[in-house]
């Protein structure tokens, strides 16, 4: 069974609620071909039947937290996918949990949960940085008069 660490009301409505093996224990997700065994009906039965599996791969976010055990007709070890039942929702790409994209507040947010910069927050940071580094020290060549060129077989004063 997945508890979810927040409250949401769908969790209690979802297949898998109440049911144990959806998290095996530590010596089943170590072995080799024993896991896939033990949670190769469990995997298929969320694909099948789950109506919320892209919600519940929102709510547990294997990745992050390296969740072990089956999500979103998945089984992952460490936050890694190592098998997927046949007709599996595709996975969409998760909203960051970073705050306002584009902002400062973001930019932290992102490297706070160790997550690369999106693209409105990778601006922001640069912005930020060359505003930090002060205006730029470019000097500009002096401009020097030319005299004017000496016709040949004229000396020029003062040699």
């Amino acid at each position: 069974m997945i508890t979810p660490t927040t409250s949401a009301a769908w969790t209690e409505n979802a297949p898998c609620a109440g049911l144990d093996g959806y998290i095996p224990d530590e010596s089943l997700v170590r072995s080799d071909g024993k896991l896939l065994a033990a949670c190769g009906s469990l995997m298929q039965d969320c694909a099948n039947r789950c109506p919320f599996a892209v919600r519940c791969y929102d709510l547990v976010r294997p990745k992050e937290s390296r969740f072990d055990g089956v999500c979103a007709a998945r089984i992952w070890v460490n936050g890694k996918q190592v098998a997927a039942a046949e007709g599996a929702p595709p996975l969409p790409r998760l909203r960051t949990r970073a705050g306002s994209c584009g902002t400062s507040s973001g930019v932290a947010g992102h490297r706070r949960l160790d997550e690369p910069l999106c693209g409105e927050c990778r601006v922001t940071a640069q912005r930020a940085e060359v505003r930090r580094a002060g205006a730029a020290s470019i000097r500009k060549r002096s401009t020097r008069k030319r005299l004017p060129a000496v016709p040949a077989g004229l000396v020029a004063a003062g040699s």
